[in-house]
């Protein structure tokens, strides 16, 4: 299956390409506990591809769950990892290096989210 590639400007003025490629539940070491991946993949002014995995904790769904008595469906969690896919787009210069992934918890999920009046 041919995937289609969408266009975001950065508010740096740098084209990215993306798609979304799968979302999987994993249990990250690092501390941050279990959650989901949601990996796309990325390419910057006609450069070679790279993967950008955003990682959405439990922490973070349990936060919305508790100031929104309900949890996020499937469409929320997909615009919730692609909101936090446009901030990374927009603040940080070097998006390529190895093993970067980005983060949604209990910290980042409502402000990552507001602009969506959910």
């Amino acid at each position: 299956m041919a995937r289609r590639y969408k266009i975001y400007t950065a508010e740096t003025g740098t084209a990215y390409q993306y798609f979304f490629a799968s979302s999987r539940g994993v249990n990250r070491p690092e501390g941050q506990g279990a959650g989901s991946d949601y990996i796309f993949v990325v390419t910057r002014n006609q450069k070679p591809p790279f993967i950008l995995r955003v990682f959405i904790s439990e922490r973070a769904l349990g936060a919305w769950r508790q100031a929104h008595g309900r949890d996020l469906d499937s469409n929320e969690m997909y615009a919730v990892a692609k909101m936090r896919l446009f901030r990374a787009f927009d603040e940080i210069d070097c998006l390529r290096g190895d093993g970067l992934n980005l983060l949604v918890d209990e910290g980042n999920v409502e402000e990552l989210l507001a602009p969506l009046n959910l």
